[in-house]
């Protein structure tokens, strides 16, 4: 019956208790979208670089290398001799090196050269491939392609489909003379190269021999004769182990042509940065929960003073002072509750968006659900909006309501 009555109560002024149940939820749908997009983010990130143990590259920017190696944006830093290669995947602290070359794209979608061992990678000992054919094999000869999921669904790439690439990264580019034939079509990893086309490395440097040759109007050469003299853009290595992978980076920091990074580390710097910028904004939402929890108080504070007679004619009718607290009470917590859920709903939404927004624009797919963090938040902003409730409830419990008769 009590909650009956703070629930007509709240009907009985509908713009006060919307008013009310909008500023707590904007407060806790900003929060919520902050936390989610922290948590998501960081998971989506590590996710994408869990294949990537070691990635070599040209000199220059760490950050560029991870960009293009593991996120397939931005341009590469610049290549690295083939030997450099040879030298890795000879080293006995070194358990697979596939060599990657980029330069060419799709419609947008960037084709990977590398070695046909990417197809055998596995992340962490014991793990299953990274890549798994949904439908296909892998290719065995120059100018096949194995088409990423998300890439042959957006693309409409079926096995047999064929396809010329495009120099550059960037649609619109000096398309190259030789197709490329679909033979293998890839389940989806939740990572990047999802949008990934992936062909034998000796096809991008077949592709690149002849655009060159057309340029400068050279003859071409037989490139099987000249595979040392290629470059690649970089080298995924997977080291024996971890010890091993810290002594393969102390033994490449002598190497004058290339860096040795650990993409991982990487990430967690970059985190460190946003990590200022993401504590603002959570900074800004907690003033803003503060602030609606002070509106919702004196709403209900001033709502409780506008029905004093109503409760005057209450306590005439046999309601005690318990009574008309707890209805206070209980017209605090159904606007905060309310409100909670009204802005975690609206938090989820926002998030959802973003999440496809990233996937299209940055290729990182983040993680959803609810997390603990998000559990703290319901919690928390409900006992608060409660509790702040007990401000007016123990003020109007102690007016005088015989006046009001």
């Amino acid at each position: 019956m009590r909650l009956l009555i703070a629930w007509r109560n709240l009907l009985a002024k509908p713009v006060q208790s919307g008013l009310t149940i909008l500023i707590v939820a904007a407060a806790i749908a900003m929060l919520a979208v902050v936390t989610l997009l922290s948590t998501g983010t960081h998971a989506g990130l590590v996710r994408a670089t869990e294949p990537f143990d070691l990635i070599v590259g040209a000199k220059g920017s760490p950050n560029q290398l991870v960009l293009n190696t593991v996120f397939l944006k931005d341009v590469p830093i610049g290549n690295v001799s083939y030997e450099i290669y040879e030298k890795l995947s000879e080293n006995p602290l070194v358990d697979s090196a596939i060599p990657l070359a980029f330069g060419d794209n799709y419609k947008g979608y960037t084709i990977v050269g590398c070695g046909s061992d990417i197809f055998f990678h596995q992340p962490k000992v014991g793990q299953q491939e990274w890549l798994q054919f949904a439908a296909g094999r892998p290719f065995s000869v120059p100018f096949e392609a194995v088409v990423g999921a998300k890439a042959a669904q957006e693309l409409g790439l079926r096995l047999g489909d064929e396809f010329k690439s495009a120099h550059g990264f960037i649609p619109g580019g000096h398309a190259h003379d030789h197709a490329y034939q679909v033979v293998g079509i890839l389940q989806p990893v939740n990572g990047p190269y999802d949008q990934a086309i992936l062909v034998p490395i000796e096809s991008i440097w077949l592709a690149h021999e002849k655009h060159e040759s057309k340029v400068e109007g050279e003859a071409i050469e037989d490139s099987d004769e000249h595979d040392h003299e290629h470059e690649v853009t970089a080298v995924l290595v997977k080291p024996k182990g971890y010890s091993e992978a810290m002594r393969l980076y102390q033994q490449f920091q002598q190497e004058k042509g290339a860096q040795m990074i650990f993409p991982a580390q990487v990430i967690v710097q970059l985190f460190s940065i946003l990590g200022q910028g993401e504590q603002m904004l959570r900074s800004i939402a907690y003033i803003i929960i503060v602030m609606g929890l002070i509106i919702m108080a004196l709403s209900v504070y001033w709502s409780a003073l506008g029905r004093a007679r109503d409760r005057s004619i209450l306590r005439s009718l046999g309601a005690s002072a318990k009574d008309i607290f707890t209805v206070i009470l209980a017209e605090s917590a159904l606007l905060t509750i309310l409100g909670v859920a009204l802005g975690i709903l609206t938090g989820h939404g926002i998030y959802l968006a973003l999440v496809k927004v990233m996937e299209s624009k940055a290729a990182i797919v983040l993680t959803s659900g609810v997390t603990l963090e998000e559990i703290y938040i319901i919690i928390g902003g409900t006992l608060f909006g409660i509790l702040a409730g007990l401000i007016p409830a123990a003020l109007t419990y102690k007016i005088d309501v015989a006046k009001y008769l």
